[in-house]
């Protein structure tokens, strides 16, 4: 039995880092070990630059450096610029690949600080040099600009989190705002240093996040978690449509139920015609945005009916048999089929119960679900027939049932590649373009159930105790990063995938560094400081960056 459609996995070397991200032409891996953010070729994992993360010496703080901890690494859209933050100082630093800042740790600027100065978040802005950050206290949204070292704020925004959004083109942005206890959104102007075009009030209780569609038609409002409430606004103010537990198509089996709590998360369908609710109560509605009516309902019960659903299960002990080697197909289950389950929990906030993830792919034709009651599974359903529909078709076509709950999961950009990690020794894949080459099965196989994929698992051979808790796709598709936050370290997955033409671009795909398929990995790698390419090398790096950064928005737009 043999896989199709991939010809098979090499790994890196395990490595040092709490935290990795990639460049967005995926040239680049910057990584944090202590305080330090390392930044890395991700083809041979050599170091290109070394940067430092230090507080100014006339501050308060008992932090000592290398207690400083690292939350997030943030790329500049044409990879020239790195932002770290920490939330620990509530401090950001701001690093330039290809220059040398005059901070203490090689920074070109340092945002944020002590009390009121203090930043809950950080990130990167539409505009080309453009820095947002949330003061402490909801007091203040920051817009840097580093052009021109100007600042522009907006005040009282209701959180950082899900409280603002850009418009398709990035013209505008959205901020959910709170004033005199009242939530309002403000419409803001990018081109025009932020000029306020348009605020507008919110029927809602308490709104927890807003949404721009991807057609740019619709703003998207959520209440809290006790009202089932979204409203949809178009960008000027004008309130379109409510839907809440009272709306007549709510419920299309029975006029009469009771969701008992709200709204946990949405997610809009790529082309912003629906927008996918879900609820406390475990279901999942689609609601069309020019009238509201809500089209499908969708909810998981213990048992899997549909008899085309096809349920993927992780083999018993299969670590152990093979030693943390290969890569094994996982087991088909018969349908209808009992699935693992947890009770919900309503005890504590928040609740162990409902949807809390719902995630498309890039073409928006697939789009999976994970709830808190079955922590063990993910459910794949197909949406759109394909990227030209004009209507959905929604099939639950598999069920990814694993031995422990669900870490991370993640889409490949560029093509129908899911990634999942569960805080075991191992990767596992889902490839809705592959499957297992095998004449018996295939002889047996229906049309609907060709649809399910492949689902595999992929052993991390190494020695020492790697227990995958977080994972990244590179955007170019051809790595993915494998990281254990508990014990601090990382290695990189490379894919070599058939249908990738990087060699076309003359970048290079194979790294130095990686596992030669025979010995384990049997410790990680120390860091050499004085191991960095000198500037033409890291010259040639950017430009190669830059190829890949034209080559991504052509395969994505």
């Amino acid at each position: 039995m043999s896989s199709a459609g991939n010809g098979g996995y090499d790994f890196s070397q395990l490595f040092h880092a709490s935290h990795l991200s990639y460049s967005p032409g995926s040239t680049f891996l910057a990584t944090v070990h202590l305080n330090k953010i390392i930044i890395r070729s991700s083809s041979t994992l050599s170091i290109v630059r070394i940067f430092q993360c230090l507080l100014p010496p006339e501050s308060s703080s008992k932090v000592q450096p290398l207690d400083i901890a690292i939350d997030q690494l943030l790329w500049s859209s044409d990879s020239l610029y790195l932002i770290a933050y920490s939330g620990k100082v509530r401090t950001g630093w701001l690093f330039g690949l290809t220059q040398d800042g005059r901070g203490e740790g090689g920074e070109v600027a340092r945002l944020g600080g002590e009390g009121v100065d203090g930043l809950v978040k950080v990130e990167w802005g539409k505009g080309d040099r453009e820095i947002l950050t949330w003061s402490d206290y909801g007091l203040h949204l920051t817009i840097h600009d580093l052009m021109t070292g100007e600042t522009r704020q907006i005040q009282h925004p209701r959180s950082p989190n899900n409280c603002h959004t850009y418009s398709p083109d990035s013209r505008h942005l959205a901020v959910l705002e709170r004033h005199s206890g009242k939530d309002f959104v403000g419409i803001y102007d990018t081109q025009d240093s932020y000029a306020l075009l348009r605020h507008f009030p919110l029927g809602l209780n308490n709104a927890q996040e807003i949404s721009w569609s991807p057609c740019g038609r619709y703003i998207a409002a959520s209440d809290d978690s006790i009202h089932y409430l979204l409203h949809l606004y178009t960008p000027l103010g004008t309130h379109l449509v409510s839907f809440d537990a009272s709306s007549p198509s709510f419920n299309l089996e029975s006029a009469s139920h009771d969701p008992a709590l709200g709204i946990r998360c949405f997610s809009w369908a790529p082309g912003g015609r629906w927008i996918l609710i879900a609820g406390w109560d475990g279901k999942v509605r689609v609601v069309e945005s020019e009238g509201g009516r809500c089209v499908a309902i969708m909810a998981w019960p213990n048992r899997t009916i549909e008899a085309e659903t096809v349920v993927w299960s992780e083999p018993r002990d299969w670590l152990r048999d093979c030693k943390g080697h290969g890569i094994v197909q996982f087991d088909r289950v018969k349908t209808p089929a009992s699935l693992p389950f947890v009770k919900s929990d309503f005890s504590h906030f928040p609740p162990r119960s409902g949807v809390s993830h719902i995630c498309f792919d890039t073409k928006g034709t697939y789009f999976f679900v994970r709830q808190d009651t079955q922590p063990s599974l993910l459910h794949v359903h197909s949406f759109l027939p394909s990227a030209q529909s004009s209507s959905p078709d929604i099939k639950h076509i598999a069920v990814l049932l694993f031995s422990q709950p669900i870490r991370s999961a993640t889409w490949c950009l560029t093509r129908r590649k899911l990634a999942i990690a569960t805080r075991s020794g191992a990767v596992f894949f889902w490839d809705g373009d592959g499957g297992w080459v095998d004449d018996d099965s295939m002889r047996d196989s229906t049309a609907s159930e060709s649809k399910a994929g492949m689902m595999e698992a992929v052993g991390i051979p190494t020695r020492v105790n790697f227990k995958t808790s977080d994972i990244v796709w590179s955007p170019d598709g051809t790595s993915l990063g494998i990281l254990d936050k508990s014990s601090t370290q990382f290695c990189l997955l490379y894919e070599e995938y058939t249908g990738d033409t990087s060699s076309a671009l003359g970048v290079e795909t194979t790294s130095q560094r990686r596992w030669d398929g025979i010995d384990q990995l049997s410790h990680v790698m120390e860091e050499d400081e004085d191991e960095a390419v000198d500037a033409s090398v890291l010259t040639s790096l950017a430009e190669t960056e830059a190829l890949w950064t034209q080559r991504r928005n052509g395969i994505l737009a």
